[in-house]
């Protein structure tokens, strides 16, 4: 019963996110989420902006800085809501590990990642989906801290996408180690 749009090839959703939607983009999405909602199909939203969010300035961000990293990815999940997605999904997956090269090494990326999606669910008014940079266990080596500063930030009403012991796995066993949140398992076999 549901939908998730979070395609890498779509420009306006990973590379140029900052970037709004067309008109016509918009129009077939919103044709698209009313379909969708006639068939009792919910719509997930993806929005990745890892690749080059500021997190510098996320920590001074208010609701009066306009054009902020921040502003802009509350403005974009808003206009994919209003077009007919019924939530939202952060995706910070599949993005170099330089973190701490970019922000120093007293930053924990984990925490920022955390604080991100905390703040966008609280301006959203509404619990989001959330995709972490560390999304299988064999990626723990790049941070082995991440998932541990992330589960102490991250609010316990986000819904985190996971992949169990291996980014593509044959099978799924206990894998919630640092994370108290639910998991929705991610099947990531390519098609």
């Amino acid at each position: 019963n549901t939908y998730f749009y979070a395609p890498k090839e779509d420009k306006s959703h990973r590379l140029n996110w900052r970037e709004k939607y067309s008109c016509k983009w918009r129009k077939n999405f919103r044709d698209f989420t009313n379909h969708s909602k006639k068939k009792n199909i919910n719509i997930i939203a993806g929005i990745a902006p890892g690749l080059d969010f500021n997190f510098k300035e996320l920590h001074n961000v208010s609701k009066n800085i306009q054009n902020s990293d921040f502003d802009f990815l509350l403005k974009k999940c808003k206009q994919l809501l209003k077009d007919g997605a019924t939530s939202i999904a952060l995706l910070l997956d599949d993005i170099p590990n330089n973190f701490k090269k970019k922000y120093g090494s007293n930053v924990s990326e984990g925490t920022c990642h955390g604080i991100l999606a905390n703040k966008l669910s609280k301006e959203l008014k509404q619990n989001i989906f959330f995709v972490p940079r560390i999304y299988a266990d064999e990626l723990i080596k790049d941070d082995p801290f991440y998932l541990k500063d992330l589960g102490q930030a991250l609010s316990s009403n986000t819904k985190i996408f996971y992949c169990g012991k291996n980014v593509i796995a044959k099978n799924f066993k206990n894998y919630k180690k640092f994370l108290l949140n639910e998991i929705i398992i991610w099947d990531n076999f390519y098609s």
